[in-house]
């Protein structure tokens, strides 16, 4: 009875120590990390930069929104300039119907291109002269000279319009683009981001590195020996 207890302290005690061991090499293990991997949280040094970052994204955000808005309009304009073509060649071309028959058609349509006009913000593209048919075109009597000559100006007017809106796009994605890759390198080198080999880390995950560190696995399970825990990552 006596050799049973004395054995089972024994044993209790070689638990200990070895719990002792685990808690040192954990512990060490930590450091070592810590040493190697400095901490994720970190302390952005420069607010200013930061704040200058988001705002000149968000006004990028909000310039792209604007043109593309416009070229909607412009595209909606363009339509209206064929359907004015069609309506007069209707017209036109026909051995029954005069030009003053489509006088209302004609009108209605000048008009809701002179409404799409008003709402188009020019502002930092130069397209303010002749963004509006001449109300004269829509009045009688109706000259199909007139008519084919005014939309033939707006078709022009609106394909360089079109372009002008296209390049202003395409300038404001390049200058968030910059901006993009200059933020990023500036926040790779503040926190110390590395490219990382991840064959090469791989190929150095083995048993042997497992042994090394194997003092600070969590053991699986709560009763189990931990020299089990680093089968699990073998």
């Amino acid at each position: 009875m006596e050799l049973t207890q004395l054995k089972n302290v024994n044993n209790l005690n070689h638990i200990n120590d070895i719990k002792s061991s685990l808690k040192t090499n954990n512990l060490q293990n930590n450091k070592q990390v810590i040493e190697k991997y400095p901490s994720e949280k970190v302390e952005i040094q420069q607010q200013n930069s930061s704040n200058s970052f988001l705002t000149n994204i968000s006004s990028n955000i909000n310039k792209i929104a604007d043109l593309q808005k416009t070229q909607s309009m412009v595209s909606n304009q363009l339509e209206i300039t064929s359907k004015l073509v069609k309506t007069t060649d209707t017209a036109v071309n026909s051995n029954s119907i005069q030009l003053d028959d489509k006088q209302p058609d004609i009108k209605n349509l000048i008009d809701n291109f002179n409404v799409i006009s008003k709402g188009i913000n020019t502002t930092e593209i130069s397209d303010e002269v002749g963004i509006y048919f001449d109300g004269q075109v829509g009045s009688r009597p109706l000259n199909s000279t007139e008519i084919y000559y005014a939309i033939n100006q707006q078709k022009e007017r609106l394909s360089q319009f079109n372009k002008q809106i296209a390049s202003q796009i395409e300038s404001v994605k390049v200058d968030t683009k910059v901006n993009i890759e200059f933020q990023k390198e500036t926040t790779e080198i503040e926190v110390g981001f590395k490219n990382i080999d991840y064959a090469k880390e791989s190929e150095q995950f083995n048993s042997s590195t497992l042994n090394s560190v194997k003092g600070g696995i969590i053991p699986s399970q709560a009763n189990a020996f931990p020299v089990h825990s680093e089968k699990l990552l073998a």
